[in-house]
């Protein structure tokens, strides 16, 4: 399943490549840390779990609809009034605190993001996210080049505000 899902991704990106001269693409990275264990931060970068601290989060689980995660579940959000995307978990490994997924905004980006959760300590959580953006658009390409280090910076900051209030509230 997952398998025709990348190339189902792959193919979506050669179309929309097809319309225009040059994609353009960016890779970031952001680390968080949090004072709470592993196991209450990892499930926060779930679907359902991102719902806690992401105002607005609001996923539609389109299958599998009987389990809260899994590797090939495929969900949809949207983005203000307009900008579908369609969601794949490409992976999931709860046991090393890993999910991984595909991200496609059709005729605007292609985008992966991975978050990799490790212990540090009884009490403590770092995180590391590993974001790539693809444009398939002019007006995808717009949001890679909006994509610079001070602004990604700048969400991983508001990540790591949303978060902390939403442990330190949980923690009252």
């Amino acid at each position: 399943m997952t398998w025709f899902l990348v190339a189902a991704l792959v193919l979506v990106s050669a179309v929309f490549q097809s319309r225009h001269e040059v994609s353009k693409g960016v890779t970031r990275s952001g680390r968080l840390a949090f004072d709470a264990p592993v196991a209450v931060v990892f499930p926060l970068f779930t679907p359902l779990g991102e719902k806690h601290w992401a105002k607005g989060w609001d996923p539609e689980i389109l299958y599998p609809r009987e389990r809260e995660v899994a590797e090939g579940m495929v969900f949809r959000t949207l983005e203000g009034e307009s900008v579908e995307h369609l969601w794949t978990v490409t992976r999931y490994e709860p046991k090393n605190y890993v999910i991984a997924y595909n991200v496609v905004a059709p005729g605007v980006m292609v985008r992966r993001i991975e978050v990799r959760c490790r212990g540090a300590g009884e009490n403590r959580t770092e995180v590391m996210v590993n974001d790539s953006y693809v444009g398939l658009s002019e007006e995808g390409n717009l949001v890679v080049e909006g994509l610079t280090k001070s602004a990604y910076a700048g969400k991983m900051k508001h990540w790591q505000e949303a978060i902390g209030g939403y442990l330190a509230g949980r923690a009252k």
